[in-house]
């Protein structure tokens, strides 16, 4: 490690929304100026969020990713620069009569399905249209016999409450120990369903594997409930302050809010640390 690149072997692993994006869905400057500094230091920057290639486009050119990046709740891995997926894992095809049993049994719940690069939605709400409203592109409409295989994940959109509801009935009623998929929220109005060899810890892992680095050299910062293995799998983890109560119980540290530039405190605190990274490596 020289003075010239003190971050070199380091990777820092950033959530999106909720964490690198304050409240209006915007990196601050700070935030940017500070993943610059980190890069240009020799550190490797990239994303784990739940949105797919299209849902982050907007934001790859203010931001100097240099490592491939993790998409779909840990469903694919992504590199940018060749266009290229390097690994996913699919949601098996008989997540199609779940839906098809859900849609049923709650008729007013939204249903959003991640397929081929495009969002398909099956069953619209007033929460699918601020999704969309925020996400800015336009999703295919269609009905669940239309939709081919190979899905990456699917969002249930409800009020929290009513998703509550759903949850707690897919628990008890659909989801055991040998389902080969499980559910988590990202938000407290999306509850995803997904591959169970799908997260953004699994995600994590493979990517590890793939740069060739220490874990102990990674860092992760998320706030929700969708981030707490990766944040267990990092060798730092960190929360920001808008976190999710269990989500920071498992972090090493907590930072300030996504609207008060986390992540460029995490890199000033980074940079302080550095000389001796040693020290702050806590598991």
């Amino acid at each position: 490690m020289t003075e010239k690149t003190p971050f070199k072997g380091i990777l820092l692993v950033c959530d999106m929304d909720g964490t690198l994006l304050d409240s209006k869905k915007q990196i601050s400057r700070q935030n940017r100026e500070a993943v610059k500094y980190f890069v240009e230091k020799g550190g490797r920057f990239t994303i784990a969020t739940g949105r797919m290639d299209l849902g982050i486009a907007q934001y790859m050119p203010q931001l100097p990713v240099n490592a491939p990046v993790i998409l779909y709740n840990g469903s694919l891995i992504y590199d940018f620069d060749k266009k290229e997926r390097l690994w996913y894992k699919l949601l098996p095809t008989d997540v199609r009569n779940v839906l098809i049993h859900l849609m049923e049994k709650f008729p007013q719940m939204g249903i959003e399905v991640f397929h081929g690069g495009q969002m398909i939605l099956l069953k619209e709400n007033d929460i699918t249209d601020m999704h969309l409203k925020r996400a800015e592109f336009f999703p295919r409409r269609a009905t669940i016999e239309e939709v081919p295989d190979g899905w990456y994940k699917v969002i249930l959109a409800w009020e929290h409450e009513k998703l509550e509801e759903v949850e707690k009935y897919i628990l008890e009623n659909i989801i055991n120990e040998e389902s080969p998929f499980y559910v988590v929220y990202s938000e407290p109005f999306f509850l995803e369903i997904l591959s169970k060899e799908a997260s953004k810890g699994r995600a994590l892992k493979e990517l590890i594997q793939m740069l060739q680095i220490s874990r102990s050299k990674v860092i992760a910062v998320g706030d929700n409930m969708n981030d707490i293995d990766m944040i267990e799998v990092a060798g730092i983890g960190i929360a920001v302050e808008n976190a999710h109560e269990q989500l920071k119980k498992v972090a090493d540290y907590c930072f300030p809010d996504n609207d008060n530039h986390a992540v460029s405190k995490i890199v000033e605190w980074l940079d302080k640390k550095v000389t001796n990274y040693s020290q702050i490596i806590c598991k």
